[in-house]
């Protein structure tokens, strides 16, 4: 269950880059020498942690993707065997036996079970865990996360130093998919993260260097189990929000990805341009707690149906944004097809309905104790990035023409934003999400009353009920229909205001290859990339 993203960040405000001036010209063709082989990207700010337990935001995910890893591996959304050789489930699919390849560290000490035992531990005990739901499948886990349980009488445990067992509380279809996190990635005792070095890593690449704020510097791992099949030697990590000096070192061939805006590209460029989806399916989340006027579901509803998606997303003139009226990304699979083609889903009109969404407003109004609608003012929470404000002022026109109730847009820095949505001191929070794994879960666990990811104070004992039911069942139809069931309480509540799918798009080397961008729990996957000669 992906006990959230973010993830925060998932949750993620994705911050991109204002584009290429119209003038600039392209880049002569890349020569990345082969010996040797150095892949080049860029993150436009510093890693806040590298800690496997802590990471909460997908530029880190993808990095902790590259240097540790767990029981099992994703690449290109496909389940693979990692530190795992083979594994057992028992025939009530609550127990799940794993035996460990021969693996050692980047200093050549053997990865043991124990290791494993010990990052699910961090996870529910440790108050910078970032994502201490992922472990709520495994028995007690929960309980000793809300400090009811000791950890001693947490589901996981090392029978011997290659053997290692999980007691679930309930099966749970995507109990492999978690493992592949790098929250699940093996801890050796008395792990020092603030200073990273080869010994903590496990994954085919090694940190060999971080000037902080500056770059992020990755080695090829000679020890790691399936060193042969990594064809590069090294990884650099440009840190800069600077995009005009990252375009320059894309055109001096010091980079082979540049994410990037389409907004005035050059049309010399467009060899280079990729686009992709990245997963981000973008919201406002609406905090619901009991001081706050969203706490009104009829005020909820009246901005969801004041909003019309398509005019919206006209005025951003972006053609990496597609509107949408459901929380859950559709293209993930549900049983047979995709979510979205299983369950399709519009739970509000994508053009808006000016009149539906004034009478909600007058009903609110009136429980509010409110006289008029001018006399409301609700603040809308971004980051203080180009892309952020141009879709807030957007929103903000939109809602006060049609309500005449006035927005206020507070912009803050990334980071800032992060924590005022943890600590619920937001009333509407311009927010996304990107998924761990693929199912619906890493989506509407994020809305359980116990979730820490519930910024919004989300409280609905229906939701509750029917998310726990799904993640009790054996059959996957019926676990996917209870689950698309609770996505339309979720939004039945007005909890959130649907806004778009996000694609991303990138400056690529052209003698790239191997590379994959994922739409899954990491961006970027380059464990197999290499360079054409």
């Amino acid at each position: 269950m992906i006990y959230v993203r973010k993830l925060l960040l998932c949750v993620l405000v994705l911050c991109i880059f204002i584009g290429i001036p119209a003038c600039a010209s392209a880049p002569a063709p890349m020569e990345n020498g082969t010996h040797p082989k150095i892949f080049r990207y860029s993150l436009p700010m510093n890693p806040n942690t590298l800690d496997p337990q802590e990471t909460d935001g997908i530029p880190e995910m993808t990095i902790a993707y590259h240097i540790y890893e767990g029981l099992m591996r994703t690449y290109q959304n496909q389940l693979r065997y990692g530190i795992a050789e083979s594994y057992e489930i028992s025939t009530d699919g609550r127990t799940y036996t794993f035996h460990l390849r021969d693996a050692v560290y980047g200093d050549g000490t053997p990865v043991k079970a124990e290791d494993f035992v010990r990052a699910v531990q961090r996870m529910v005990t440790e108050e910078k865990s970032s994502r201490p739901f992922f472990a709520y499948p495994i028995l007690n886990a929960m309980e000793i996360h809300e400090k009811e349980l000791p950890v001693e009488r947490l589901g996981v445990r090392a029978i011997d130093e290659k053997t290692l067992q999980f007691v679930l509380e309930n099966p749970t279809p995507y109990f492999l998919q978690l493992l592949a996190l790098p929250p699940f990635s093996p801890v050796r005792s008395q792990s020092d993260f603030s200073k990273m070095d080869a010994g903590l890593c496990n994954g085919p690449f090694i940190v060999k260097n971080w000037v902080r704020n500056d770059s992020i510097r990755l080695e090829k791992n000679p020890y790691y189990w399936d060193a042969d099949r990594i064809k590069l030697d090294a990884v650099h990590i440009a840190i800069s929000s600077d995009f005009g000096k990252l375009y320059k070192m894309f055109e001096n061939q010091e980079l082979d990805i540049l994410p990037t805006a389409t907004d005035s590209i050059s049309s010399k460029m467009l060899p280079y341009m990729e686009y992709y989806f990245n997963g981000a399916n973008d919201f406002i989340r609406l905090n619901m707690s009991e001081d706050c006027p969203l706490h009104n579901k009829n005020l909820r509803l009246a901005l969801n149906y004041a909003l019309n998606r398509n005019a919206y997303i006209d005025s951003l003139g972006s053609r990496t944004v597609t509107p949408s009226a459901r929380y859950v990304l559709p293209i993930l699979p549900g049983t047979h097809k995709t979510f979205g083609e299983e369950y399709p889903l519009e739970a509000f009109p994508l053009d808006g309905d000016a009149q539906i969404a004034r009478d909600y407003l007058k009903t609110a109004l009136e429980e509010l104790k409110i006289e008029r609608a001018e006399d409301l003012t609700l603040e809308l929470l971004i980051s203080d990035d180009h892309w952020a404000s141009k879709e807030a002022e957007i929103i903000r026109d939109q809602l006060q023409d049609t309500l005449g109730i006035q927005i206020a847009i507070f912009a803050v820095p990334y980071n800032t934003h992060m924590e005022l949505d943890a600590a619920h001191k937001f009333q509407m929070s311009l927010s996304g999400w990107t998924p761990d794994y693929p199912d619906p879960a890493t989506y509407l666990e994020l809305w359980t009353s116990n979730s820490s990811y519930n910024y919004a104070c989300y409280n609905s004992p229906e939701y509750d009920e029917c998310f726990r039911l799904a993640n009790n069942q054996t059959d996957p139809q019926s676990r996917m229909s209870l689950l698309a069931r609770a996505e339309g309480i979720l939004l039945r509540d007005g909890a959130l205001i649907p806004l778009q799918i996000r694609q991303s798009a990138m400056l690529k080397n052209p003698k790239l290859t191997g590379f994959k961008t994922n739409y899954i729990n990491v961006e970027f996957q380059y464990i197999y990339a290499d360079f054409l000669p």
